[in-house]
């Protein structure tokens, strides 16, 4: 088969890029489908905090695009020049594309390494595109095999050991500032995946306050809600000066 993937992580790509270039809601299903029916390809997107990429795979002999095409395929969505966006791109192809999406599903090219949602998430990434049809039997083999290394590497090895998250290295992080938290107040910004994991993480430390913003006033005080903690929401107005 021939296999690609083209995606940029927080290797070399400022969290402002990668949020920009993310897909989420509808606009993942119309990318898988436009990618399946433009270049006649599986498909599968995976997307996390760190990372955006494209996993595409025809059979032997047949195209693929390349970085400089899928530039100009998330400049369309995301109306941001192709330009700008290539730079961030890198590319592999065949094994070691293989071998880069054994790496990600095993956490071994985390920010954190062990973190233990990767899994979930490439897993959820290739379920999506199953849904969808765009994922075929070439990255149906290829997915299910990535998942049987992920779990093989976490039984077999001492990578889960601990509490292995970036939000969990935060908070083990802050532990060792303070003494105690009874009489601090914990500002956590967003209420997405990350932002819930972090509270359930500060929970333990028992703060007196925990506050939760976000965009959404409902999904802010939704969050917050499990910790006793407050949701709000504010528009941002940048540094001031006193």
């Amino acid at each position: 088969m021939m296999l690609t993937v083209i995606g940029c992580s927080f290797h070399n790509t400022a969290v402002a890029v990668r949020e920009h270039l993310a897909f989420d809601g509808p606009m993942l299903a119309r990318a898988l489908d436009a990618l399946n029916v433009r270049y006649g390809c599986e498909a599968v997107i995976l997307g996390t905090c760190n990372r955006v990429e494209l996993y595409l795979a025809r059979p032997e002999g047949a195209f693929l695009p390349d970085a400089d095409l899928i530039a100009e395929f998330l400049s369309e969505y995301h109306r941001l020049p192709a330009l700008e966006i290539r730079p961030h791109l890198y590319e592999a192809r065949d094994g070691e594309a293989v071998r880069h999406l054994f790496r990600v599903a095993a956490s071994l090219d985390s920010l954190i390494v062990g973190e233990a949602q990767i899994a979930g998430q490439v897993k959820g990434a290739y379920e999506l595109a199953h849904e969808w049809a765009t994922a075929g039997p070439l990255l149906h083999a290829l997915f299910q095999q990535a998942h049987r290394v992920a779990k093989r590497v976490r039984t077999e090895t001492g990578i889960a050991r601990g509490r292995v998250s970036v939000s969990s290295a935060a908070v083990d992080y802050v532990r060792q500032v303070f003494d105690h938290f009874g009489d601090k107040t914990v500002l956590v910004i967003g209420a997405g995946k990350m932002g819930e994991l972090t509270l359930r993480h500060l929970k333990e430390l028992r703060p007196r306050r925990i506050l939760v913003t976000n965009r959404s006033p409902e999904k802010a005080a939704a969050a917050a809600s499990p910790c006793r903690g407050s949701g709000w929401t504010t528009p941002w107005r940048g540094p001031t000066s006193s």
